[in-house]
C-alpha cells in the first residue's frame, strides 16, 4: 500500500472536515498569539503564505494523528504527532511577533536570561523569523510523512 493509498483513506469526509476544521483553528490561534503582541495590528516579518502553510501542513499532521489514534489502541502518534502539530502552530504564532521583535518571546526569555541575552536571542529570531516558520513547516512534513510511510506498511495498515 503506497502513502497517496494511505491519504486517500484517511481523507474521507470526516477527517476532510476535521482537517479544514483545524487549519482554521490553527490560522486563527497563530493570528490571536501575533494580535496580542501587537495590540490588534497584525504586522509581521513572516510572508502570509508561510501561516497559512503552518497552519495547513500542522491540521495534516494533526488530522493524521487523530486517524492513527482512533484506528489502533497502542500508537505513539497521540504523543509525538499531536505534540508537533499543537507545538508548531503555538511557536509559529510566538516566532511571528512584530517587524522587529517577539514580544511574548523577550518577556519569557528576560525572566530567566536577563534583558541582554534576551533582546540578542530575540533579536536572532525575529530576524529569522521566516526561516524558524520554514523548519516548522518542515518537522510537521517529517512527522506526517513518518506516519504515512508507517500507515502504508502492511503490517500497519488500519483495517476498516
Amino acid at each position: 500500500m503506497s502513502i497517496a493509498k494511505s491519504l486517500k483513506g484517511i481523507y474521507i469526509p470526516k477527517y476532510a472536515a476535521f482537517n479544514i476544521a483545524v487549519a482554521v483553528a490553527y490560522y486563527y490561534l497563530i493570528t490571536f498569539i501575533l494580535s496580542i503582541q501587537q495590540h490588534g495590528i497584525p504586522v509581521t516579518p513572516v510572508p502570509l503564505y508561510l501561516i497559512y502553510a503552518l497552519s495547513a501542513v500542522s491540521s495534516v499532521t494533526l488530522t493524521i494523528a487523530a486517524y492513527s489514534i482512533s484506528n489502533t489502541r497502542k500508537n505513539k502518534a497521540k504523543i509525538s504527532a499531536t505534540s508537533v502539530s499543537a507545538a508548531t502552530a503555538l511557536a509559529g504564532g510566538v516566532i511571528s511577533g512584530c517587524g522587529c521583535q517577539a514580544a511574548i518571546l523577550f518577556n519569557v526569555l528576560a525572566l530567566g536570561l536577563g534583558g541582554g541575552e534576551a533582546t540578542l536571542i530575540n533579536t536572532i529570531v525575529s530576524e529569522n523569523a521566516p526561516m524558524i516558520f520554514g523548519a516548522l513547516i518542515a518537522a510537521n512534513l517529517l512527522v506526517t510523512g513518518y506516519y504515512l510511510n508507517k500507515l502504508s506498511k502492511p503490517s500497519c495498515r488500519i483495517s476498516k
